[in-house]
């Protein structure tokens, strides 16, 4: 697909321009909010009203955003950034850890490198934000990655009202942001009748060229369609959780009807900014109102899934009830799940209290002791013999390490 006005972009950007004269209100965030109506991709989408025969839709939501604001940086902000930049460069653990900017309650790691053609790179969890020196006059102010967790518990106006007044503390802000990423996604579970692991290449109906299947331990986990302005993904969600470690979207699922046994899947498409302009969404006040009527023409236009027949035109071929399902679920209603979202980067219990206590084991196993208490006492006690053979004690060793992840978890040690 071209950056020019393709047949594609016209039939999508025409659906758009029918969402958008038909309108619609964006809900205010509740604690849990459902209405049927023609509403904005959201949190969750129990959609019980459909007769679904194949699929379990769960939740239907904007997943990733990235946006790019124009402007300058200030001069007093390029000297902090390239201060606390050089700063986390330095070979003193204790110093490295120093280098975080507080801005409007959040505490922003400065990474020690920048990100290709921008200067600076400032992480916690809410924002990835990418910032270019003053040198760089054709490189955006900024490029910020806005978390998936926080596109799931926090109104997009919010997030946007926030962001603003980070971005405007940055520099000289030119103009409205624009969309550079935009990923719509459902996330579904399966009934009997549709085996998404039965998938064979040939019953994807699309206008792309590029087809990738996937397998973990040999068992079919995805497709990725595409290779350019668009994207689709069909993936094993489930799977995906295990390495990403998300699963704040347990409790989401469940309270949509997911049973907690089975496998969920999501359907994923990846728009860029040519293409997003093509079909005016340009800025990110409009994709509120016009996602639905993008995901239509994604799931019917751009992909869809097809049943093989005896007719020799491919075209022909009639679309899959489940795909069917699948492209209505995200157009018909709206629920918005909401809860605070922590500004750190913290490790989560999975980590700490399984992946974390694999040496006080491998240390039990090792010395053949059975005892938890007894194990606990040795493994600390061998573990401070050790660190004074290389000259500190354990605990200076675990305070300078402790400091060291602050940064990466933009946290704090008490005095």
């Amino acid at each position: 697909m071209s950056n020019s006005n393709t047949k594609p972009e016209v039939e999508a950007r025409e659906s758009v321009g029918l969402q958008e004269r038909a309108g619609s209100a964006r809900p205010q965030a509740t604690s849990r909010t459902c209405n049927h109506s023609g509403a904005a991709l959201s949190n969750t989408a129990p959609a019980k009203y459909i007769n679904n025969q194949n699929i379990k839709p769960l939740r239907c939501a904007v997943d990733s955003l990235y946006l790019s604001y124009r402007g300058n940086i200030t001069p007093q902000i390029e000297e902090l950034l390239t201060f606390l930049k050089n700063m986390a460069q330095h070979t003193d653990p204790e110093i490295a850890s120093e280098a975080y900017l507080h801005f409007f309650e959040h505490k922003f790691q400065v990474m020690p490198k920048g990100a290709g053609k921008f200067s600076f790179v400032l992480k916690d969890n809410w924002f990835n934000i990418q910032v270019s020196s003053g040198k760089s006059s054709s490189v955006p102010l900024a490029y910020v990655q806005i978390s998936s967790e926080l596109l799931t518990f926090m109104e997009l106006d919010e997030i946007l009202k926030h962001l603003d007044q980070i971005i405007d503390r940055l520099g000289t802000v030119k103009g409205h942001p624009s969309v550079s990423r935009l990923d719509l996604c459902m996330d579904f579970e399966c009934y009997s009748k549709f085996n998404v692991e039965a998938i064979e290449i040939n019953q994807w109906k699309t206008r792309a060229k590029q087809i990738d299947r996937f397998h973990q331990n040999k068992r079919p986990s995805g497709w990725r369609i595409g290779k350019g302005l668009i994207m689709g993904r069909l993936y094993n969600k489930s799977l995906e959780i295990q390495k990403s470690k998300k699963d704040y979207l347990l409790p989401l699922w469940e309270a949509s009807g997911w049973s907690g046994v089975t496998d969920v899947w999501r359907v994923e498409f990846q728009m860029r900014r040519e293409f997003l302009a093509n079909v005016g969404l340009k800025h990110p006040d409009k994709i509120t109102k016009l996602s639905p009527a993008v995901w239509k023409y994604a799931s019917t236009n751009w992909l869809q899934l097809v049943t093989p027949t005896d007719d020799s035109n491919e075209s022909r071929w009639p679309v899959t009830e489940a795909w069917h399902e699948i492209a209505q679920a995200c157009t018909n209603v709206n629920c918005q799940a909401v809860k605070p979202v922590v500004k750190r980067r913290l490790p989560n219990d999975q980590y700490l209290f399984v992946n974390g206590l694999a040496a006080i084991s491998s240390f039990m196993a090792r010395e053949g002791i059975s005892d938890l208490g007894e194990a606990l006492g040795e493994f600390l006690h061998e573990a401070e013999r050790y660190h004074l053979s290389k000259d500190q004690t354990m605990e200076d060793y675990l305070k300078m390490k402790a400091k060291e992840k602050t940064l990466r978890y933009n946290t704090e040690l008490k005095e």
